[in-house]
């Protein structure tokens, strides 16, 4: 049974750079939860009756098991791309200081 999932290129169980789509597909949901929360001025609680810091929790779980895959599946240097990630991490965190004092 084919599903969304698995339908052509970039797709998962595509040959051709397997897991691309629902890459940008759950990157783009997490900019949706981003979107309202900054909409709703910072607030937790959208206008639906949902809260969006659960929403957001998803999104970012989804977005994160979405590049598990596409690193695992299309052969990626993990450790690699985990050293860049504590890299990144670490001047976001130095940012964040500087910007608050």
């Amino acid at each position: 049974m084919a599903t969304d999932a698995h339908d052509g290129p970039y797709s998962i169980g595509s040959d051709q750079w397997p897991g691309t789509s629902r890459v940008i597909e759950e990157a783009g949901e997490l900019i949706q939860v981003l979107g309202k929360l900054i909409g709703a001025g910072g607030r937790t609680a959208h206008w639906d009756g949902s809260n969006l810091v659960d929403r957001l929790t998803e999104e970012i779980g989804d977005l994160r098991a979405a590049l598990d895959f596409f690193i695992a599946a299309n052969g990626l240097a993990a450790q690699a791309i985990n050293e860049r990630s504590q890299i990144k991490s670490a001047q976001y965190t130095e940012w964040h200081h500087q910007n608050r004092g």
